[in-house]
């Protein structure tokens, strides 16, 4: 699509912000079956910080680009490249492990940097033109950070090194091909205790693991820890390593994932909670968690916008808003109350026959929450079980994927039927190659095949 440029001068007036100015510091497929939670259970909690913004203009009827002014006051300038119909795909630690690795060790840059060009160049020939990147699976960074391990996925094992920074690459090889780029993280989800025992102790996640803030900072469940945002040096880490992400590179926006608390056992952060009804607080455990979560949305959201105004920042929660209701996450403040997201994006992994959660109903669920004129919806699909041929948890439905070969082709063609409906975005790129050999997936072939030439034709406007 061509670029129309905009110049907009850069919003200066951020003075009620609980994060310092950027310039100073120059999926998952799972479907439980549903957890008996429904709206009326759960009690919304809006108690964070409310931050209405100012967009940037931009013209209704094209993709952007947001060209920060050259005034000599002003932050170096930014180009920002977001498009009006979003046709996105996530790419995930797996589709890239090993792009970034060979036999345990970091590819060389130039190998490295032809591949990453041939993944987005396939991309942006299968009509994509939006990239979720991500850059911080578990408690961990995919660049050279200072709050966080470089991780696995891309230099073999935690304690290693960088031999160099394979981001700015694929932020600039995206930008070269008119792809906007966003910043994947997923926030709270850490990694294993073996894997936590290698990394450097000037980190702070491993201070935490070695010192009296675990199980209290840092707390195990299940296989991995993960961080409690009920205390607020967690969530500055956090919001910290957003901001670093958004001023060292050039991103677009910043993406957050579908792991929010793991956990309904009080045992998580009761040390936290006692605390807080020692200080004479009312509120539930559930309704604390819910409003710890959205003291940490709140400062993500001020953190990617203290960096400008253009950038974008949403969620992609699990599809069954059931269980992203019972996980704590309060969808719907966020979609309906200025200061937390600008879209909301619904991994709804349902084909059209699933006898409970059908693909239709889903997306309807949840443009009925979205009550802020602000927040876009963009919905979430898998090419999963177009892969596998099967969905255990669909009822009657279990046979759809082996049956058809046009489910997700259908699924888009809906989305036009949605009102709040802006985009796509679609997980995830090893179901549409093999990411190493650049070989096409077999299996997924056709349902691709009718897929694609929608997706390329498709607008939301």
């Amino acid at each position: 699509m061509k670029l129309v440029r905009i110049t907009a001068a850069f919003l200066m007036l951020l003075l009620v912000l609980p994060i310092i100015a950027c310039n100073e510091n120059a999926p998952t497929e799972s479907e439980t079956t549903p957890r008996g939670t429904s709206a009326a259970d759960i009690t919304t909690i809006a108690d964070a910080t409310s931050a209405d913004t100012t967009a940037a203009a931009t013209d209704s009827t094209a993709d952007t680009t947001i060209d920060k002014g050259d005034d000599d006051d002003m932050p170096p300038k930014r180009n920002i490249i977001q498009h009006t119909d979003v046709k996105a795909m996530w790419l995930s630690q797996f589709d890239l492990n090993g792009i970034y690795t060979k036999s345990g060790k970091q590819r060389p840059e130039a190998d490295f940097t032809s591949r990453i060009k041939k993944v987005l160049a396939n991309l942006k020939d299968m009509g994509f033109n939006t990239v979720y990147l991500q850059v911080r699976p578990n408690a961990d960074s995919m660049y050279p950070s200072d709050h966080y391990p470089m991780s696995k996925y891309v230099v073999g094992s935690y304690g290693s090194v960088a031999d160099y920074d394979p981001v700015p690459i694929i932020v600039a090889e995206a930008h070269a091909l008119g792809l906007s780029i966003h910043a994947w993280i997923n926030p709270m989800r850490a990694m294993t205790t073996k894997e936590i025992e290698s990394v450097d102790d000037r980190f702070a996640i491993k201070k935490w693991y070695g010192g009296e803030e675990r199980g209290k900072y840092i707390v195990a469940s299940g296989n991995n820890y993960y961080l409690n945002p009920a205390y607020e040096d967690v969530r500055k880490l956090i919001i910290d390593g957003a901001t670093e992400i958004l001023t060292k590179y050039e991103f677009d926006g910043l993406h957050m994932d579908d792991y929010f608390y793991p956990t309904k056992d009080e045992a998580f952060d009761f040390s936290a909670y006692m605390e807080y009804k020692r200080n004479g607080g009312k509120l539930l455990l559930s309704e604390f968690r819910m409003a710890e979560l959205n003291k940490l949305i709140a400062g993500l959201y001020a953190a990617t916008k203290a960096c400008d105004e253009g950038l974008l920042f949403g969620i992609s929660p699990a599809g069954n808003i059931n269980n992203v209701r019972g996980d704590y996450a309060d969808v719907d403040t966020w979609c309906a109350k200025d200061g937390y997201i600008d879209y909301i994006c619904p991994q709804v992994y349902f084909g059209l026959e699933h006898q409970t959660y059908d693909f239709k109903s889903v997306c309807k669920t949840w443009q009925n929450i979205i009550k802020n004129g602000k927040v876009d919806l963009i919905i979430g699909m898998t090419f999963g079980k177009a892969l596998s041929k099967e969905d255990k948890w669909a009822g009657s439905g279990k046979d759809e994927w082996a049956n058809n070969r046009d489910v997700l082709k259908r699924c888009l063609e809906h989305t036009k039927q949605l009102q709040k409906c802006t985009g796509v975005s679609v997980f995830c790129y090893q179901y549409f190659y093999a990411p190493t050999t650049g070989v096409k997936v077999s299996e997924t072939a056709q349902e691709v095949t009718n897929f694609l030439p929608v997706l390329k034709e498709i607008s939301w406007k």
